[in-house]
């Protein structure tokens, strides 16, 4: 019986004492909010990647384009990698809307980010033009469950213009 008790008492001071050091982590800041990212990171990198390929067909003919110097693919990596840190920050406890689909939206937002990323590593316009739609999509898909507002979609918003979470 004194064994129980000993391995009972011995079991709680080990759990307490586990749970007393549980690291707290860094102190984020998330003062801005979901809206102020949207409108300044992720709506600006997306465009990024997405006006880095072309094709315009009018009655001039065809025009082409896609990035030609290292500071114009520079430009589509800069847009791929804000997409997937951006998904980092849209899952902090501050702004998730939910453990559930909001995490799983930002994670696919990350993921077409990863893949555009490594097509401008390896400068494959192609696949930076058919990556676009998985962007688009993936951006998409969380739009029509989390949808902030027309007003400020594309417009920069910072927190004296009313930048609250939706």
């Amino acid at each position: 019986m004194r064994t129980k008790i000993g391995l009972i008492v011995a079991a709680a001071s080990v759990v307490a004492a586990c749970a007393a050091d549980a690291p707290t982590g860094p102190p984020f800041r998330t003062d801005a909010t979901v809206r102020m990212l949207m409108a300044n990171l992720v709506d600006p990198a997306a465009d990024l990647v997405w006006d880095a390929v072309g094709t315009i067909v009018d009655v001039n003919g065809e025009n082409h384009w896609e990035p030609e110097t290292e500071e114009q693919w520079l430009s589509v990596r800069y847009g791929a990698m804000s997409m997937i840190e951006a998904g980092n920050l849209l899952m902090m406890d501050t702004r998730a809307r939910d453990q559930d689909q909001w995490i799983r939206l930002s994670e696919a937002m990350m993921d077409a980010g990863t893949l555009m990323f490594q097509a401008a590593e390896d400068e494959d316009a192609d696949r930076v033009f058919a990556l676009g739609e998985d962007v688009y999509n993936a951006c998409n898909n969380c739009h029509m469950l989390y949808w902030i507002d027309d007003a400020d979609r594309g417009r920069a918003i910072d927190s004296a213009s009313g930048g609250a979470a939706p």
